[in-house]
């Protein structure tokens, strides 16, 4: 799979994902790499499989690689890649009620509150929680249980929410369409 796409290092990455996480990869792949041509990190007809868009650790993404922040996601339905001068965190993720039956594995007490008092409604705002907790992970470098544990939404707005990670706050922006949430962590503090 893959085969004018991928780097080496990307094929080798993807050898034996099933066919599901596969997907979602070389989703990942192709928008990181029209992302670097997009900022013209890469000359337009530069092929396909000679843009790295896999970091030195193997797992997290890079632009072509430069030392541009990125991060990328991707749901059943669309896929997402975003860059910053600054650490950054997305995450993409479909408003279903499957985040609300498995709410107790990453909600703290004080956000199943935030999540009774909202205006948005249980499935929306848990989606939003989720989705900073992955965002949280991704741009601080945390697996995603430690994030799911160690990350706290403590304001909740309708375009802008606060998390707090290790006594710091950092700033939370999300966007909703087409039944997804889309959720940036700038790993800025504030």
């Amino acid at each position: 799979a893959g085969g004018h796409l991928f780097t080496p290092r990307e094929g080798a990455r993807a050898l034996g994902m099933g066919s599901r996480r596969l997907r979602g990869f070389t989703a990942a792949r192709v928008a990181l790499k029209m992302l670097a041509r997009r900022l013209g990190l890469v000359e337009k007809s530069r092929p396909d499989w000679t843009i790295e868009t896999l970091g030195p650790d193997e797992v997290s993404p890079c632009l072509a690689e430069s030392d541009i922040y990125c991060s990328a996601a991707h749901s059943n339905r669309f896929v997402v890649a975003v860059a910053h001068r600054h650490p950054i965190g997305v995450d993409l993720e479909r408003v279903s009620e499957k985040v609300m039956r498995t709410r107790h594995l990453f909600l703290k007490s004080t956000e199943l509150d935030l999540i009774s008092f909202s205006p948005l409604g249980p499935e929306r705002t848990a989606t939003r929680v989720w989705t900073v907790k992955e965002a949280a992970a991704k741009v601080l470098r945390l697996h995603l249980f430690d994030s799911f544990r160690e990350v706290e939404v403590v304001r909740v707005r309708e375009k802008e929410w606060v998390m707090r990670y290790s006594e710091k706050a950092y700033p939370v922006k999300h966007a909703e369409g087409n039944g997804q949430v889309i959720t940036l962590v700038s790993g800025d503090a504030l």
